[in-house]
């Protein structure tokens, strides 16, 4: 029946269509020439001519529409829209129908496990974090033993934690492992072996995050660098610079955090050895040293110097040293992050006009620009499956997007607004992101985000440790 009346309105449609054309030439004939006078041919644009565009704010405007007309070509216009609008309201409803969502949601299927018993003085503590862990982690769903496909068990030891997690039907355990460390790392080290040996994939309960905080009277002036849990319990202040301070990321091992501080009066680059708690200042060179990320051997770092002239992507010894110029352009090229297997470097350049995302050779050579379909995209992260990188998006409010390397397509993956500096976890499907100033963890595959709860303020620019 459906079917039927479609084609009866497209036959509708044609004649109608038909009738238009044949009123409009009758009404010009009766109509004296005076009143339509000869078209004015609109100037053609150039390259150098452009069509303003407002994105955020989803406003286009394009000069060739604007109006030369009359005002008889006005009336006519208005009066054959006016009969012909009703048979125009159909085929949008249809295109309304059938438009594709912005925001790309997988619906996945979670494996439902019961933490059942943690023995020992520190048990229910533990298993409060275990159940938590897992909640987090996108892939399990904490439930009553008797509806659970799989049972934990555990009890906290002098050295840590001994797990066990079995089959709900019967079978071999598959984890039965010690975990070390006080009851709360431990409790961490388990969920991240279950969720792996249910998925295969790597947890992420036991990471770090490292972020610039900012808080007091002079919080405009003045940012922090804190470490704390992924979970945001643990939270503690590195440095006490006084100053600000930006873009701390991990090494590979999770052994020292890299980052830019203005405390000399110059931004400069500085390791911070967690062991040891000591500091050491890597770049200091006329200008700006900003951005540092470690490779994934850990032995070199990437980062944006300005000693050039314009700030230029650059590598150097991890330990100090002369720089390695990469880019050479008459833009600002920052914010490089390393491919997994450190032969490629992502990093944000504006040498087209806004900035938009490249990828170079960590040996140097010729960059390639990647089509994020977005205008205005920064604080690129390499994920660490090395098949996708995220980013910030400044349209809409703040958005985090993902470019598939492989398709070469991207796709936003946040709801909401406010969202920026995005950091992959090990399972490279969970982000960690600043929202309004406060840390969340992000699932790519749905959307959805989790507060991380800490008692600080204005935190932003997170990374995890991996």
């Amino acid at each position: 029946m459906l079917a039927a009346s479609l084609r009866s309105w497209v036959r509708e449609t044609v004649l109608i269509n038909i009738l238009y054309i044949k009123v409009h030439f009758y009404i010009r004939l009766a109509i004296p020439p005076l009143f339509f006078p000869p078209r004015t041919r609109l100037p053609r644009l150039h390259r150098h001519h452009s069509v303003q565009t407002r994105v955020k704010n989803f406003e286009f405007r394009n000069p060739n529409s604007e109006f030369t007309g009359n005002l008889s070509s006005v009336l006519l216009s208005l009066v054959m829209r006016l009969l012909f609008i009703p048979f125009l309201v159909l085929p949008l409803a249809l295109n309304a129908q059938t438009a594709a969502p912005v925001i790309v949601i997988e619906q996945t299927r979670k494996i439902d496990v019961a933490v059942e018993s943690i023995s020992g003085a520190e048990g229910p503590a533990a298993a409060k974090v275990l159940t938590d862990d897992l909640n987090r982690s996108g892939v399990c769903r904490v439930v009553p033993a008797d509806s659970a496909a799989f049972v934990l068990t555990g009890s906290i030891t002098p050295a840590g934690l001994s797990g066990r997690a079995v089959p709900k039907a019967g079978g071999a355990a598959v984890v039965d492992k010690s975990f070390s460390g006080d009851s709360r790392r431990a409790a961490h080290l388990f969920a991240d072996a279950v969720v792996e040996a249910l998925t295969g994939s790597p947890g992420f309960a036991s990471s770090k995050i490292t972020f610039a905080s900012a808080s007091g009277a002079r919080k405009s002036k003045v940012k922090e660098i804190y470490i704390s849990d992924i979970d945001g319990a643990n939270a503690r202040q590195l440095t006490q610079d006084k100053s600000l301070g930006y873009g701390p990321k991990f090494s590979p091992d999770g052994s020292k955090i890299v980052y830019s501080s203005d405390k000399s009066g110059y931004r400069d680059t500085y390791v911070i050895d967690l062991a040891s708690k000591k500091r050491s200042c890597i770049a200091q060179f006329p200008g700006q040293n900003t951005g540092a990320s470690f490779s994934p051997n850990g032995s070199t770092l990437a980062l944006s110097l300005s000693k050039f002239g314009n700030p230029e992507i650059c590598t150097l010894p991890a330990s100090g040293g002369e720089p390695n110029r990469l880019t050479q352009t008459r833009g600002t090229d920052c914010s490089p992050s390393w491919s997994p297997d450190g032969t490629r470097i992502v990093y944000v350049s504006d040498e087209r006009g806004s900035p938009g995302l490249y990828i170079i050779p960590a040996s140097g050579g010729e960059a390639e620009r990647l089509n994020t379909e977005s205008s205005y995209t920064t604080e690129p992260d390499w994920s660490p499956d090395g098949k996708l990188i995220t980013y910030s998006i400044s349209s809409g409010g703040g958005q985090i997007g993902v470019y598939d390397l492989a398709s070469k397509k991207a796709r936003i993956v946040s709801r909401g607004s406010g969202l920026e500096s995005p950091s992959w976890t090990r399972n490279s499907r969970h982000l960690v992101a600043s929202q309004n100033g406060h840390l969340v963890l992000l699932d790519t595959l749905t959307g959805e985000t989790t507060k991380i709860p800490n008692n600080l303020s204005n935190n932003t620019e997170p990374n995890t440790s991996r």
